[in-house]
């Protein structure tokens, strides 16, 4: 649909990451759909708030999670937004109908021994790239989409500091992370040897795909005995540092978090921080 083309220029204009932007069109092509096959030819200006809420309970109905169902939501808010802007549509049929009530997710990250091994496994058998790409995700946190986006340029090592700009982070937000002596040493290393545009390329000429980085770590995991995606080290970052006693307005600005509450749950006790509060207990 040229509608839905012209929305995802829209999104990528204002600051939508590719990623998001890619589930935003499959939720809208998803509506669109079901809204055929429910009513006939679809007709922007003929959605309802009726019709979405029986999209809703369609998703429900199928078993979709409260999470997914509210995306859904969210994108076809934003589709309407703005239909809305370009009189394509007089109002937001989405606006009146209630999200679901969610159950936040609790931050999932490693203990020290387990990134002490993961660690091991990526040094014993992995080159240097992927060693400069697991220390890059442990030690600045950036999220998977960010730190395959990076280019060379977007990388600064200097003998005592260093750090990489995110151009694009979440919400269209950019920051500057610095680098530690720990990251410094294996990336300066593997960008010693690397030509082109891309800090870490992958095939035609483009940069590596976050799926091929998810497979990477995976595979080091596996060698490890460890349980470890890109996020997860994103979730060890952030917990480290608030471990270490650093403010969560601080942490917040090196995540690239757009809201404190967001960062507030690494400061609350994991499965690894419960066991030794009950062990100190132990007669034994």
């Amino acid at each position: 649909m040229d509608l839905l083309s012209d929305f995802e220029v829209y999104l990528l204009g204002k600051g939508f990451s590719p990623a998001t932007v890619r589930v935003y069109r499959g939720h809208l092509r998803r509506f669109v759909a079901w809204h055929e096959a429910a009513c006939g030819r679809f007709d922007l200006r003929a959605v309802t708030p009726l019709d979405v809420a029986d999209y809703r309970r369609h998703l429900q109905g199928r078993g979709r999670k409260p999470t997914a169902t509210n995306n859904a939501l969210a994108a076809l808010r934003s589709l309407f937004v703005w239909a809305a802007s370009r009189r394509l549509v007089d109002g937001d049929p989405v606006e009146g109908v209630k999200r679901l009530p969610e159950e936040a997710s609790p931050a999932r990250w490693l203990v020290r021994r387990d990134l002490g091994a993961l660690m091991r496994a990526v040094y014993r058998q992995g080159g240097p790239r992927d060693q400069a790409l697991v220390v890059l995700l442990l030690h600045t946190g950036l999220r998977v989409s960010e730190a395959v986006s990076l280019r060379r340029t977007d990388v600064v090592i200097n003998d005592r500091s260093g750090h990489v700009v995110v151009r694009m982070g979440k919400g269209g937000r950019s920051r500057q992370v610095p680098l530690n002596v720990t990251a410094r040493k294996p990336l300066a290393a593997y960008m010693g040897g690397l030509e082109g545009e891309w800090l870490f390329p992958g095939r035609g000429g483009g940069p590596m795909t976050s799926r091929a980085t998810q497979k990477i770590l995976a595979k080091y995991a596996r060698l490890a005995g460890v349980e470890a995606t890109p996020h997860r080290l994103r979730h060890s970052f952030c917990k480290l540092l608030v471990e270490a006693g650093e403010s969560l307005d601080v942490v917040a600005a090196l995540a690239g978090h757009g809201n404190l509450n967001t960062t507030a749950r690494y400061t609350r006790p994991g499965v690894r921080d419960m066991e030794r509060a009950v062990e100190k207990l132990a007669w034994e």
